[in-house]
């Protein structure tokens, strides 16, 4: 008789956890779905090279985002590399994708440019960055023009 009562308690107490770790991913699960998809970020000063940039990504369908990088006050006619990240700015991560898929940037008469790319949606909670670089140079956080921390938008 004890022994059924401590297998009935077992099992209620089970029954209970599922429950709430069913509660629990159904809410991570919705605050996934919550999120627009969409990212931005900043670099308002260029590292030895005057000027701003500012990031905008937007998803494109269910499994693809798609990028533009607007430079302003830069000088003119300037080749600039560029690319998005996974981690944080000074983490040294992987490319989001090949590097063929960020198209260089030449800056106009005007000191503006733009850059788009496409590439595999990036992932709701994760974190990514874009960085600027002089396009004959390896791609690294310290070596370029300016970094900077992608912000996830609701």
């Amino acid at each position: 008789m004890v022994l059924l009562s401590r297998v009935r308690t077992a099992c209620a107490i089970g029954i209970s956890l599922l429950a709430v770790s069913t509660h629990v991913d159904a809410q991570d699960s919705a605050a996934v779905a919550d999120k627009s998809g969409k990212w931005s970020a900043t670099m308002s000063t260029l590292n030895g090279l005057r000027g701003a940039a500012d990031l905008r990504v937007e998803p494109q369908g269910g499994k693809e985002s798609r990028a533009r990088l607007s430079i302003r006050n830069a000088p003119i006619n300037r080749q600039l590399a560029w690319d998005i990240v996974a981690g944080s700015c000074g983490d040294e991560g992987r490319p989001v994708a090949a590097g063929a898929a960020f198209r260089q940037i030449l800056t106009r008469n005007d000191g503006t440019g733009d850059g788009t790319a496409r590439f595999p949606k990036l992932e709701p909670g994760k974190r990514y960055y874009v960085r600027l670089f002089e396009p004959s140079q390896v791609p690294g956080d310290r070596n370029g023009f300016g970094c900077a921390n992608l912000s996830e938008e609701p």
